[in-house]
Formats: C-alpha cells, structure tokens, sequence
C-alpha cells in the first residue's frame, strides 16, 4: 500500500478556511473597543453612548482570509446570557480569534 500527498497547507490555514464565525464573551462593555480595533471595525474608537458607535462598519474581508460572523455575549449578573450579532461580516482567523481572547475583560471566544 502506499500513500501520495497531493497537497498541504498550514494547520491554520486549513481552519481559517473551515471557521465561519466567533462567539466572543465579555462580562461588560469595557473591552469592545479592543475588540472592534481586532476585528478593523472602521470608526473604532468613536463610540457614543453605551460604547455604541453609529459609524462602525466591518472592514472588508481580504480575498486571502475567511470571512464570518461575529456575535457578542454578555454575561449579566441574573446568571443569563444575552448573544447580540454584530451586523456584516468580518475577517475570522486563528489570530484574530487569539488576540480577542488575550483582551482584557474577554471571558472566552469560540469559533463557530
């Protein structure tokens, strides 16, 4: 018996093209400006009232990279969740998954 490899890529290449969103978890408002910079949300940082921004858009995905939807869940204090998706899509990669999850006040992100 003998095996041929008609082709290999990275590890995180493979799953970049697999994932098709995250599911970021965070107990409160705190880190969504880190977050929106991760994710290139444009207008980041310009958040108005409630850490709303009514200029944020999703940058465009790269032709190179996946692209999904994010959702946000916030853990209340009556022990409830609540998952908001964030309107378009956005650029999903082992990295970015990575760099949400190092974000202070971030309690999980799970790729979906």
């Amino acid at each position: 018996m003998r095996a041929r490899v008609l082709h290999a890529e990275p590890l995180d290449d493979a799953a970049a093209k697999t994932q098709k969103g995250l599911r970021i978890f965070v107990r409160d408002t705190r880190p969504l400006d880190s977050i929106a910079r991760r994710l290139n949300i444009a207008g980041a940082g310009s958040a108005g009232r409630c850490g709303q921004s009514s200029q944020a858009k999703p940058a465009p995905a790269s032709p190179g990279g996946a692209d999904g939807d994010v959702s946000l869940v916030t853990c209340s204090t009556f022990e409830t969740e609540v998952e908001m998706k964030l309107p378009g899509r956005f650029k999903v990669s082992p990295q970015i998954a990575g760099a949400i999850k190092a974000v202070s006040g971030v309690v999980d992100v799970q790729t979906v």
